[in-house]
Protein backbone atom coordinates (compact mmCIF):
# COMPACT_ATOMS: atom_id res chain seq x y z
CA UNK A 1 0.00 0.00 0.00
CA UNK A 2 1.35 3.35 -0.77
CA UNK A 3 0.37 6.86 0.67
CA UNK A 4 1.27 10.05 -1.03
CA UNK A 5 1.49 12.43 1.70
CA UNK A 6 0.28 15.85 0.60
CA UNK A 7 1.14 19.17 1.80
CA UNK A 8 -0.76 22.09 3.30
CA UNK A 9 1.91 24.77 1.69
CA UNK A 10 0.83 24.17 -2.31
CA UNK A 11 4.75 25.86 -3.08
CA UNK A 12 6.54 23.35 -0.18
CA UNK A 13 7.92 21.01 -3.11
CA UNK A 14 8.93 18.56 -3.73
CA UNK A 15 6.70 15.94 -2.10
CA UNK A 16 6.76 13.03 0.10
CA UNK A 17 5.82 9.29 -0.30
CA UNK A 18 5.29 6.97 2.34
CA UNK A 19 4.97 3.20 1.82
CA UNK A 20 2.79 1.29 4.31
CA UNK A 21 5.14 -2.26 4.31
CA UNK A 22 8.36 -3.55 4.96
CA UNK A 23 11.51 -1.65 3.93
CA UNK A 24 12.97 -5.19 3.41
CA UNK A 25 11.75 -4.56 -0.13
CA UNK A 26 11.79 -0.67 -1.01
CA UNK A 27 10.72 -1.72 -5.27
CA UNK A 28 9.39 1.56 -5.47
CA UNK A 29 13.25 2.83 -4.99
CA UNK A 30 15.56 2.87 -8.49
CA UNK A 31 19.25 1.53 -8.40
CA UNK A 32 21.52 4.29 -7.51
CA UNK A 33 18.94 7.19 -6.93
CA UNK A 34 19.07 8.00 -3.27
CA UNK A 35 21.54 10.32 -2.12
CA UNK A 36 21.18 9.97 1.37
CA UNK A 37 19.29 7.19 3.53
CA UNK A 38 18.42 7.44 7.53
CA UNK A 39 17.44 4.70 9.21
CA UNK A 40 16.82 4.45 13.42
CA UNK A 41 15.87 0.92 13.31
CA UNK A 42 12.62 -0.31 15.98
CA UNK A 43 13.31 -2.23 19.09
CA UNK A 44 12.03 -5.06 17.08
CA UNK A 45 10.66 -6.43 13.73
CA UNK A 46 7.83 -8.46 15.65
CA UNK A 47 4.91 -7.09 14.62
CA UNK A 48 3.53 -7.39 18.32
CA UNK A 49 6.27 -5.00 19.02
CA UNK A 50 7.32 -6.33 22.27
CA UNK A 51 9.29 -9.63 21.78
CA UNK A 52 12.95 -9.34 20.47
CA UNK A 53 15.25 -12.05 18.67
CA UNK A 54 18.62 -10.70 18.04
CA UNK A 55 19.53 -13.14 15.80
CA UNK A 56 15.97 -13.08 13.40
CA UNK A 57 16.40 -8.88 14.53
CA UNK A 58 19.81 -8.42 12.71
CA UNK A 59 18.55 -10.70 9.66
CA UNK A 60 15.90 -8.19 9.22
CA UNK A 61 18.27 -5.74 9.78
CA UNK A 62 20.54 -6.94 6.84
CA UNK A 63 18.03 -7.15 5.03
CA UNK A 64 16.94 -3.76 4.99
CA UNK A 65 20.50 -2.18 4.70
CA UNK A 66 21.11 -4.54 1.61
CA UNK A 67 18.18 -2.68 -0.13
CA UNK A 68 19.56 0.62 1.11
CA UNK A 69 23.14 0.03 -0.50
CA UNK A 70 21.05 -0.95 -3.82
CA UNK A 71 19.19 2.59 -4.13
CA UNK A 72 22.34 5.13 -2.70
CA UNK A 73 24.22 6.26 -5.77
CA UNK A 74 27.86 6.17 -5.95
CA UNK A 75 29.07 8.48 -3.03
CA UNK A 76 26.07 8.41 -1.29
CA UNK A 77 25.76 7.55 2.68
CA UNK A 78 23.65 5.69 5.11
CA UNK A 79 23.12 6.76 8.55
CA UNK A 80 21.87 4.63 11.01
CA UNK A 81 20.55 5.69 14.85
CA UNK A 82 20.32 3.60 17.83
CA UNK A 83 20.70 3.28 21.59
CA UNK A 84 22.59 0.35 23.63
CA UNK A 85 20.44 -1.58 25.64
CA UNK A 86 20.77 -4.59 28.26
CA UNK A 87 20.65 -7.79 26.85
CA UNK A 88 18.74 -10.69 28.13
CA UNK A 89 18.53 -14.68 27.59
CA UNK A 90 15.08 -14.55 26.20
CA UNK A 91 16.70 -11.94 23.52
CA UNK A 92 18.98 -14.91 22.79
CA UNK A 93 17.30 -18.42 22.52
CA UNK A 94 16.84 -18.22 26.64
CA UNK A 95 21.00 -18.24 27.39
CA UNK A 96 21.68 -17.42 30.87
CA UNK A 97 25.33 -15.52 29.77
CA UNK A 98 23.61 -12.79 27.97
CA UNK A 99 21.12 -12.06 30.85
CA UNK A 100 22.15 -8.24 32.35
CA UNK A 101 25.01 -7.39 29.79
CA UNK A 102 25.59 -4.64 28.25
CA UNK A 103 24.13 -5.17 24.10
CA UNK A 104 26.52 -2.51 21.98
CA UNK A 105 23.51 -2.66 19.29
CA UNK A 106 25.87 -0.07 17.13
CA UNK A 107 28.25 -2.94 16.78
CA UNK A 108 26.33 -5.55 15.52
CA UNK A 109 24.84 -2.89 13.37
CA UNK A 110 27.71 -1.56 11.93
CA UNK A 111 28.72 -5.52 10.98
CA UNK A 112 25.19 -5.82 9.56
CA UNK A 113 25.77 -2.66 7.02
CA UNK A 114 29.35 -3.01 6.54
CA UNK A 115 28.68 -6.70 5.05
CA UNK A 116 26.82 -5.03 2.29
CA UNK A 117 29.97 -3.23 1.09
CA UNK A 118 29.04 0.30 2.86
CA UNK A 119 32.29 1.45 4.50
CA UNK A 120 32.05 3.54 8.00
CA UNK A 121 33.47 6.80 7.17
CA UNK A 122 32.07 8.70 10.48
CA UNK A 123 30.92 8.24 13.76
CA UNK A 124 29.36 10.69 16.57
CA UNK A 125 27.41 10.26 19.94
CA UNK A 126 23.87 11.87 20.63
CA UNK A 127 23.39 13.14 23.80
CA UNK A 128 19.59 13.17 24.84
CA UNK A 129 19.78 14.74 28.45
CA UNK A 130 22.56 15.24 30.70
CA UNK A 131 20.45 13.97 34.19
CA UNK A 132 20.94 10.56 34.88
CA UNK A 133 18.58 7.76 34.29
CA UNK A 134 18.86 4.68 36.00
CA UNK A 135 16.50 2.38 33.29
CA UNK A 136 18.03 3.55 30.32
CA UNK A 137 20.59 5.25 27.82
CA UNK A 138 20.60 9.06 27.57
CA UNK A 139 22.43 8.60 24.32
CA UNK A 140 22.53 6.90 21.02
CA UNK A 141 25.11 5.95 18.26
CA UNK A 142 24.80 7.83 14.93
CA UNK A 143 27.14 6.01 12.50
CA UNK A 144 28.14 7.19 8.98
CA UNK A 145 28.41 4.40 6.11
CA UNK A 146 29.28 5.23 2.74
CA UNK A 147 28.88 3.62 -0.88
CA UNK A 148 32.30 3.45 -3.10
CA UNK A 149 32.88 6.54 -4.66
CA UNK A 150 33.42 10.39 -4.01
CA UNK A 151 31.18 11.55 -1.20
CA UNK A 152 29.61 15.02 -2.38
CA UNK A 153 29.64 17.05 0.33
CA UNK A 154 28.00 20.56 -0.53
CA UNK A 155 29.35 23.45 1.42
CA UNK A 156 27.01 25.21 3.65
CA UNK A 157 27.48 28.23 6.62
CA UNK A 158 25.35 25.97 8.88
CA UNK A 159 27.02 22.61 8.47
CA UNK A 160 30.99 23.53 10.29
CA UNK A 161 29.20 24.33 13.13
CA UNK A 162 26.34 22.08 13.79
CA UNK A 163 28.34 18.35 11.86
CA UNK A 164 31.60 18.72 13.10
CA UNK A 165 31.60 17.71 16.92
CA UNK A 166 31.70 14.29 17.63
CA UNK A 167 29.03 14.80 20.36
CA UNK A 168 25.80 16.41 19.52
CA UNK A 169 23.87 17.48 22.41
CA UNK A 170 20.19 17.33 21.33
CA UNK A 171 17.98 17.38 24.48
CA UNK A 172 14.38 16.50 24.13
CA UNK A 173 12.43 16.29 21.17
CA UNK A 174 11.93 12.67 21.22
CA UNK A 175 8.59 12.15 22.65
CA UNK A 176 5.51 12.96 20.36
CA UNK A 177 1.62 13.59 21.29
CA UNK A 178 -0.39 11.26 17.92
CA UNK A 179 -3.35 13.17 17.36
CA UNK A 180 -5.15 10.43 19.16
CA UNK A 181 -3.33 12.17 22.85
CA UNK A 182 -1.43 8.61 23.14
CA UNK A 183 2.24 8.90 22.96
CA UNK A 184 5.09 7.49 20.88
CA UNK A 185 8.37 7.64 22.44
CA UNK A 186 12.19 7.63 21.03
CA UNK A 187 11.64 9.79 18.04
CA UNK A 188 14.69 10.87 16.48
CA UNK A 189 15.34 14.79 17.05
CA UNK A 190 14.70 17.03 14.23
CA UNK A 191 18.32 18.52 14.69
CA UNK A 192 19.88 14.74 13.38
CA UNK A 193 18.11 14.83 10.57
CA UNK A 194 19.14 18.77 9.72
CA UNK A 195 22.46 18.37 9.93
CA UNK A 196 22.64 15.25 7.36
CA UNK A 197 20.78 16.61 5.18
CA UNK A 198 22.80 19.88 5.07
CA UNK A 199 26.40 17.83 5.15
CA UNK A 200 25.12 15.20 2.73
CA UNK A 201 22.57 16.56 0.63
CA UNK A 202 21.38 19.76 -1.76
CA UNK A 203 17.54 20.74 -2.50
CA UNK A 204 15.75 18.07 -4.84
CA UNK A 205 17.90 15.54 -3.40
CA UNK A 206 16.01 11.97 -2.79
CA UNK A 207 16.50 10.72 0.94
CA UNK A 208 15.09 7.15 1.71
CA UNK A 209 13.98 6.75 5.47
CA UNK A 210 13.42 2.56 6.02
CA UNK A 211 11.94 3.14 9.18
CA UNK A 212 9.38 6.28 9.15
CA UNK A 213 8.25 5.58 12.62
CA UNK A 214 6.50 9.20 14.20
CA UNK A 215 7.55 11.13 10.33
CA UNK A 216 10.44 13.34 11.50
CA UNK A 217 12.69 12.44 8.44
CA UNK A 218 10.05 13.33 6.04
CA UNK A 219 9.13 16.15 7.93
CA UNK A 220 12.35 17.37 7.71
CA UNK A 221 13.30 16.79 3.91
CA UNK A 222 9.66 18.23 2.86
CA UNK A 223 10.39 21.59 5.08
CA UNK A 224 13.90 21.80 3.73
CA UNK A 225 12.97 20.81 -0.33
CA UNK A 226 14.07 17.08 -0.13
CA UNK A 227 12.32 14.38 -2.05
CA UNK A 228 11.52 11.97 0.60
CA UNK A 229 10.52 8.13 0.37
CA UNK A 230 9.70 6.46 3.46
CA UNK A 231 8.61 3.35 4.54
CA UNK A 232 6.63 2.02 8.02
CA UNK A 233 4.80 -1.35 8.76
CA UNK A 234 2.74 0.58 11.27
CA UNK A 235 -0.41 1.42 9.94
CA UNK A 236 -1.47 2.92 13.01
CA UNK A 237 1.37 5.53 13.09
CA UNK A 238 -0.43 7.10 9.63
CA UNK A 239 -1.84 10.10 11.55
CA UNK A 240 1.27 11.23 13.72
CA UNK A 241 3.05 11.06 10.40
CA UNK A 242 0.88 13.02 8.48
CA UNK A 243 0.66 15.53 11.42
CA UNK A 244 4.80 15.61 11.75
CA UNK A 245 5.12 16.80 7.96
CA UNK A 246 1.81 18.65 7.18
CA UNK A 247 -0.49 19.25 10.47
CA UNK A 248 -1.42 23.03 11.09
CA UNK A 249 -0.05 22.47 14.29
CA UNK A 250 2.97 20.49 14.06
CA UNK A 251 4.85 18.90 17.61
CA UNK A 252 6.35 22.08 19.16
CA UNK A 253 9.82 20.32 18.27
CA UNK A 254 9.58 21.08 14.80
CA UNK A 255 8.93 24.97 15.50
CA UNK A 256 12.32 26.37 15.40
CA UNK A 257 12.93 24.29 12.15
CA UNK A 258 9.68 25.44 11.16
CA UNK A 259 10.06 29.39 11.04
CA UNK A 260 14.12 28.85 9.56
CA UNK A 261 13.36 27.43 6.64
CA UNK A 262 10.14 28.94 5.95
CA UNK A 263 11.74 32.30 6.73
CA UNK A 264 14.68 31.64 4.50
CA UNK A 265 11.85 30.07 1.46
CA UNK A 266 10.10 33.89 2.17
CA UNK A 267 13.46 35.74 1.48
CA UNK A 268 14.32 33.72 -1.39
CA UNK A 269 10.91 34.53 -3.05
CA UNK A 270 11.43 38.48 -2.05
CA UNK A 271 14.52 38.28 -3.79
CA UNK A 272 13.26 36.37 -7.38
CA UNK A 273 10.63 39.17 -7.06
CA UNK A 274 12.84 41.93 -7.12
Amino acid sequence: MSRSVPSTAADLEPSCRLYLHSSERMSEVGDDTARLVIASPPYTNRPDGRELDKREYLQFLGRVFIEAQRVLVSGGVLVTINTDLRDHARYNDGQRCFEGRQWDKHTDIRRAVESTGLACIEAKVWVKSLKRNLYRYTFSHIQFFAKHGEIRRPRHPDVADGFGPDVWLLEGGTSRRRPDGSWFRDAIHPGIVERCLLQFTSPNDLVVCPFTGSGTVPAMAKMMSRCCVGYEIDGDLLPLIEASIDGPVRDRVYQPFERRYLNRRAARHECDGR
